[in-house]
């Protein structure tokens, strides 16, 4: 019994020691990622090729319908029993090309639309991990400065949606100084002020 409450006195001496050395920082990641400029950069190109894939589907999607529109002419025509039977297998015969045409337009749109939504999938996937390794770098940078052990992100939430971290000193807090050292080579930054 008396080496029991000796091991606890002894380990919790040390946790105290231990914990009197140890500092630890608190970041919100959400709100670094969300006010780094090369993120709004990073957006800003995304939305703008996004825009570029929407503007080639719609043009498919034009030459689709004038294509269906065709086909809906050539069909009647080849129905229409004013017309002989020679004039109307012919048109029967362009209703089925048509048809065709439809088919492998919609197979184009089908296949364009699935590649560029995998290849934006693939863009924005690699403009955010390069952006939270360059955040990474710099949390990294500014713990070992200031002798953080520990950084803990507060703006993640637990399965249940309560906030990870439920209490923390202001004073640990190093998400501005984050956000300040990283909008620092923002070149909108850099521009003298209009006189």
């Amino acid at each position: 019994m008396k080496k029991t409450v000796l091991c606890v006195a002894l380990f919790s001496l040390f946790c105290a020691a231990y914990a009197a050395e140890l500092k630890i920082a608190v970041i919100d990641m959400d709100q670094i990622f969300q006010s780094y400029y090369k993120t709004k950069i990073a957006d800003s190109t995304l939305k703008q090729q996004a825009e570029i894939y929407k503007a080639w589907v719609k043009k498919l999607n034009d030459s689709l319908t004038k294509l269906e529109e065709e086909f809906k002419v050539v069909r009647d025509a080849s129905q229409n029993i004013a017309l002989s039977s020679s004039e109307r297998e012919t048109k029967r015969f362009e209703a089925q090309k048509k048809y065709r045409e439809i088919r492998e337009k919609q197979v184009e749109i089908e296949q364009y639309t699935a590649e560029k939504t995998q290849q934006y999938k693939q863009l924005e996937t690699q403009k955010r991990d390069a952006i939270l390794e360059e955040i990474a770098k710099e949390v990294k940078r500014r713990s070992t400065l200031e002798g953080y052990v520990l950084v803990i992100d507060k703006s993640g939430k637990t399965l249940n949606g309560i906030p990870s971290l439920i209490y923390y000193s202001p004073s640990i807090d190093i998400t501005t100084p984050v956000i300040t050292e990283l909008n620092r080579g923002n070149p909108e930054s850099q521009k003298p002020d209009a006189k």
